[in-house]
């Protein structure tokens, strides 16, 4: 399941699972921001369960942990309350990971102001917050955000001096704060956990849109009945092999091919069954072809034949009559009853100097005559 937004010990990130599975009615976005705003009220409380260990050992004011995970609660609880109504996709997401990220620094800078004791470990926690939030946040908005809590620390650091830092006057505080220490490495540990997620996710996703990308090329380069390259694919590549043969390449040849009173077949055994010589003719055409060679459905009953690499008439007269007797030889009859099916063939060889147009019109000029001389013929232009 992709990871869009996660957060840990302060802004609450929208939209991040925090399991790999979920019920129906916890999937989608609006489940996963549910699961993120439970996840970041879980480092609040555990944030405030060590001040209130420091509390007891009467390094901190009794109340402060209490002021901490009560503040906590409550943020947690207005951003729930945006996500349950929908205020989250319509201020989009980083405008509503930013205000979440705000919520969570302002807290902590006023914990450290209140008591500074703690404010370098509270600063510490801010700063897993905002690399986690940069994930998510467009460049402006992290660097407009550093830059406020930058100047809000100065003030808080010139204003409480020798005061502001972490307790370590005796082994149970030294405990306390490692362990603090500790979450925060964890925390960016798991940053860098999130990364990664967050890269696979945008992998896959590149990878279905790069599947999507195939598929619409394949549809707008095939016919789709035949499954044949259509008419515009088949100009891109004649243009190409035009250009290849004008800087020196192999010759080649074009030929187009016509199925013989197709507009009979339709009006005598119906559309359908034109619809099954098409594919069939599509089909045989692919069976005889070189791996080099490209046929494409030209238009109606119309198919255009470019072959690669063919320096003569001749060879290319061979490749023509062999496709035309495969056709005159298939066995229409198990496709509809009396039904015969031949073709017309108009094939020529590429000369120097001509455009891709001016072939095509020599080779439509050829089949004009196979049809006149009797059809089911192959002429050369």
């Amino acid at each position: 399941m992709p990871i869009r937004h996660m957060q840990y010990s302060g802004p609450p990130l929208p939209d991040t699972p925090a399991a790999t599975t979920a019920s129906p009615a916890q999937a989608g976005p609006a489940g996963r921001a549910m699961r993120t705003q439970g996840m970041v009220l879980a480092f609040y409380i555990l944030d405030a369960v060590l001040m209130a260990a420091y509390a007891a050992h009467g390094a901190l004011p009794p109340l402060a942990a209490l002021a901490y995970a009560a503040a906590g609660c409550g943020l947690t609880g207005l951003f729930v309350a945006l996500v349950r109504t929908g205020v989250h996709r319509r201020m989009g997401g980083a405008w509503f990971t930013t205000l979440q990220l705000l919520s969570a620094c302002t807290l902590m800078l006023a914990t450290a102001a209140a008591v500074p004791q703690i404010g370098m470990l509270l600063m510490l926690t801010m700063i897993v917050a905002v690399a986690t939030a940069a994930l998510q946040l467009p460049l402006r908005h992290v660097l407009a955000v550093s830059g406020l809590i930058a100047v809000v620390s100065l003030a808080l650091l010139w204003a409480y001096g020798g005061r502001f830092g972490m307790p370590l006057d005796d082994g149970w505080l030294r405990l306390l704060s490692g362990s603090w220490f500790a979450l925060i490495l964890g925390k960016i540990a798991a940053i860098n956990l999130i990364g990664t997620q967050m890269r696979k996710a945008l992998a896959a996703s590149n990878a279905r849109l790069a599947q999507a990308l195939t598929q619409v090329r394949e549809l707008s380069e095939r016919d789709e009945l035949t499954g044949l390259q259509n008419r515009r694919s088949i100009l891109t590549l004649l243009t190409e092999e035009r250009a290849r043969f004008a800087r020196g390449g192999p010759a080649f040849a074009v030929a187009i091919m016509d199925i013989d009173h197709f507009k009979r077949v339709n009006d005598r055994h119906g559309h359908a069954t034109g619809d099954e010589v098409l594919r069939r003719f599509a089909k045989i055409a692919s069976g005889i072809l070189r791996s080099t060679d490209r046929i494409a459905r030209f238009g109606g009953e119309e198919f255009l034949l470019l072959l690669p690499n063919t320096p003569d008439a001749r060879l290319a007269g061979l490749a023509a009559e062999r496709f035309r007797c495969a056709v005159e030889s298939h066995p229409w009859a198990d496709v509809a009853a009396d039904l015969a099916v031949t073709c017309s063939i108009g094939l020529t060889i590429s000369r120097a100097g001509e455009e891709a147009a001016e072939m095509l019109e020599r080779a439509d000029a050829a089949l004009y005559r196979a049809k006149s001389a009797g059809r089911n013929a192959v002429c050369a232009g």
